[in-house]
């Protein structure tokens, strides 16, 4: 026998630090060495460039709310923010004006998953001086995303952003969480039960882990007597009659439907009761309907999508959220911001119930019980003022976007400055 071929061994490497490709008689290996974080000194300040990765505009999505909110409380003379999202979807108004104005540069593009990856791909070919890639995510097909943009921008410290809990755990969701911590350097969670879903059991317990508060705006959300007043009898409602609201996505994650039947048991303990619902979805004619068969159709009232949601939410004498799934809904700590009384399903989970205004009931519990929690909760009258507790508790915007600064400084390798 002759003497055997020397192996041959092509190496291709990306920059100076990423992904190397061996290439062997074995199958394909990925090996990924870790650079550390660019930072580019721009007259005598840092200047961070940071993507940031979302689903759509629409003022609807309680991600992009989150996401607005962070973005306008930045310090963006520190972080050059590109904003890579979604369109508007034609039902909402658009929160792009206010992020353009405050100088976030906004990379729009169609609203649908293949299409956002699609294009997500051809921008990071061509754009790969990122420093931190910020990808707030909610699904497993995140995970391959992921594993993407490591490749394409091998330098960029990518930071993960769970939203949501959306059971039940599955082998694929087992596998997403393998790939996330391959590749991510840093995760987030809006609390410790959606960090743990969509990231990991354990992931808490790692040093890059941290929980980034849904915090709202306080100078928007706060006990408001006039709004109250003004949106009462904007929709009719009596000083006898009792309000309850909701706001969000009139979809399944909202579970509307339920919401429907547990008003339907409120009238009938308390004729008094009136529903208004702010949003807008595919369930909403469902909701008609099923509120005619239930006999509540003249008190049940669809205002849309607004955009003094603050105003709305004043007028509430209780926020009903029987939800699915969520992760931590911004909705309830703006609720208890303007001091509203809340009655959730227990399938929210309870990272955001700060305040004692926060009730829980399982959508196993008759509706009689909801009903009955709903009228023991609930005085109507002038609301009481929670934001000691909720700043304390990390709430506040201003401090939530100055904790997500030091964030980026520690995870870019670099202290603030």
């Amino acid at each position: 026998m002759g003497a055997p071929r020397p192996r041959r061994t092509a190496r291709q490497q990306a920059g100076g630090g990423g992904w190397q490709l061996l290439v062997e008689p074995a199958p394909l290996k990925l090996r990924y060495n870790k650079p550390s974080a660019r930072i580019q000194m721009c007259k005598g300040a840092v200047s961070m460039k940071i993507l940031m990765i979302s689903n759509h505009l629409g003022v609807q999505s309680g991600v992009q709310r989150y996401v607005q909110n962070l973005l306008l409380n930045l310090d963006l003379t520190r972080y050059q923010v590109d904003l890579f999202v979604g369109l508007c979807p034609p039902d909402q108004a658009s929160c792009a004006p206010a992020l353009e104005a405050a100088g976030v540069h906004i990379i729009a593009v169609p609203d649908n998953k293949k299409a956002r990856i699609r294009a997500l791909y051809q921008h990071l070919k061509t754009h790969k001086d990122y420093d931190i890639i910020h990808y707030h995510t909610a699904s497993k097909i995140g995970a391959p995303v992921c594993g993407m943009m490591r490749v394409l921008c091998p330098h960029a410290k990518i930071i993960v952003h769970s939203h949501i809990v959306y059971p039940p755990m599955t082998l694929t969701w087992r596998a997403a969480h393998l790939v996330y911590q391959l590749f991510a350097d840093y995760f987030l969670g809006c609390g410790v039960a959606a960090g743990r879903f969509v990231f990991g059991d354990h992931i808490d317990r790692r040093p890059n882990f941290s929980v980034a508060c849904n915090a709202v705006d306080q100078t928007r959300f706060y006990p408001n007597a006039a709004a109250r007043t003004a949106i009462r009898a904007q929709y009719g409602i009596t000083g006898t009659e009792r309000l309850a609201g909701f706001v969000g996505r009139l979809n399944h994650q909202k579970n509307p439907l339920y919401l429907i039947r547990v008003f339907a048991a409120m009238v009938q303990q308390d004729p008094r009761w009136k529903l208004l619902l702010v949003g807008g979805g595919e369930q909403e004619q469902p909701m008609r309907e099923l509120a005619a068969q239930l006999g509540v159709a003249d008190r049940v009232l669809f205002a849309g999508v607004q955009n003094n949601v603050p105003d709305y939410m004043n007028a509430f004498d209780l926020f009903l959220l029987p939800s699915n799934f969520e992760g931590s809904p911004v909705t309830l700590v703006e609720a208890q911001g303007c001091g509203v009384p809340c009655l959730a399903s227990t399938n929210v989970p309870g990272d955001g119930s700060v305040t004692e205004l926060v009730h829980f009931l399982p959508l196993s519990a008759p509706f009689e019980e909801w009903a009955k929690t709903a009228d023991s909760i609930a005085p109507g009258g002038p609301h009481a003022d929670y934001w000691p507790t909720l700043a304390a508790a990390g709430y506040e915007l201003k401090t939530a976007a100055h904790r997500m600064e030091q964030v980026y400084d520690k995870v870019a390798g670099e202290g603030a400055r």
